[in-house]
């Protein structure tokens, strides 16, 4: 855990640049210097480790002994990643380096092309929230793509966004409702609307119509299909028994009354910066239909839930863009960057303590007290 802290401190560190006044010239400085030194940090994490983190054996199974019959459990476009690999080596460090920077670079070249005055806080939310893809699975590199794909948003160029979309979607298939982030942008949408949507998808969530909807696609697309099929799976790997787990509910209803405290933070300064910030309303408009999916889906349907992911990752970019609004002001902004590595920490505490026994202790391939394949 001790390795963790130490990293997160790292963080905080650079992030308390964007917060201070440095010249512009410096600022470069400490922008480029500062982005190779976390990237090559978060970078060496991922690709070193070993036996550490989430679906750690079924990973290694699939690309060590890689063949039709594991093939089968991935999307197509993941399913060619590692067939390309595979077929110049069968070390999966290899393989865990070329992910890892896809993952992470997409990401990164995203924070930097657009958000350079708070690109360290990112960084830090994006370990928080994520682990800064240290432990990336697919769906990781499929959130990379979308986030990419929204530069196409912004350019206004649909046909390159739907096709870095269709790459997301074919390596993991939760990618496929960004299809409507495009449209979902430039939406002119009130705030009454907003909350109004948000309590009756908490209200539905609440009644369980993720089983009902559940139930309306699974005879649609056949029980004895492929997605039928893998949806059962991911639904008793996430849930277990959905209608036996009361223990989902409080966890739903937390999640339900985070998001219900940033919304209106996340309302004032979009109404308060009066267009100062030119991608935060098309950034909310894409955080709150992450919310509405979630809130309808997260408590009978983590597998459902999942489609949420790629919208709700501009929470960190809203966060953002609220440590920025009060950067103006320095007793304001020294009490929010405070309150918001506070708010990391706990988020952080949070992410390690949900499968903290995959994730601590941190090994690596250099622990000689681990058996590995390397060949």
């Amino acid at each position: 855990m001790i390795t963790y802290i130490v990293l997160f401190i790292l963080l905080v560190l650079f992030s308390f640049t964007d917060y201070i006044y440095t010249a512009p010239l410096n600022r470069k400085l400490i922008l480029f210097l500062g982005s190779i030194c976390t990237f090559t940090v978060l970078w060496s994490f991922a690709s070193l480790r070993w036996k550490t983190g989430t679906d750690w054996d079924s990973y290694y199974d699939s690309f060590y002994y890689f063949s039709e019959i594991y093939a089968v459990n991935f999307e197509p476009g993941f399913v060619v990643i590692l067939s390309f690999v595979r077929d110049f080596t069968s070390n999966y460090s290899v393989f865990l380096s070329i992910f890892s920077f896809l993952c992470i670079s997409l990401k990164f070249s995203y924070f930097y092309k657009y958000h350079k005055e708070f690109f360290f806080t990112l960084i830090l939310l994006f370990y928080s929230y994520y682990f800064a893809d240290i432990f990336a699975v697919r769906q990781n590199l499929a959130i990379s793509l979308t986030l990419f794909s929204t530069i196409f948003i912004i350019k206004r160029k649909p046909l390159f966004f739907t096709l870095f979309v269709f790459l997301a979607s074919s390596i993991h298939y939760s990618s496929i409702l960004y299809f409507f982030a495009y449209y979902i942008y430039w939406s002119k949408i009130s705030n009454k609307r907003f909350y109004y949507f948000a309590a009756l998808s908490v209200a539905f969530g609440l009644i369980g119509i993720g089983g009902i909807i559940l139930d309306l696609i699974l005879k649609a697309l056949g029980i004895d299909g492929f997605i039928g099929a893998k949806i059962n799976n991911y639904l008793i790997q996430d849930n277990g028994d959905p209608s036996s787990s009361n223990g989902t509910v409080v966890i739903y209803l937390l999640g339900v009354t985070k998001r219900f405290i940033l919304i209106p933070i996340f309302i004032y300064v979009k109404n308060k910066s009066k267009g100062r910030f030119i991608y935060f309303e098309g950034y909310f408009n894409l955080y709150m239909i992450g919310n509405l999916i979630y809130f309808l889906f997260a408590k009978d349907l983590a597998v459902f839930a999942r489609a949420s992911v790629p919208f709700l990752l501009f929470e960190i970019f809203l966060i953002g863009y609220t440590m920025y609004f009060f950067k103006s002001d320095k007793k304001k902004m020294i009490v929010v960057f405070f309150m918001m590595l506070l708010f990391s920490w706990a988020r952080f505490n949070a992410l390690v303590n949900s499968y903290y026994e995959l994730y601590v202790p941190y090994n690596s391939i250099f622990d000689i007290k681990i058996e590995r394949n390397l060949e």
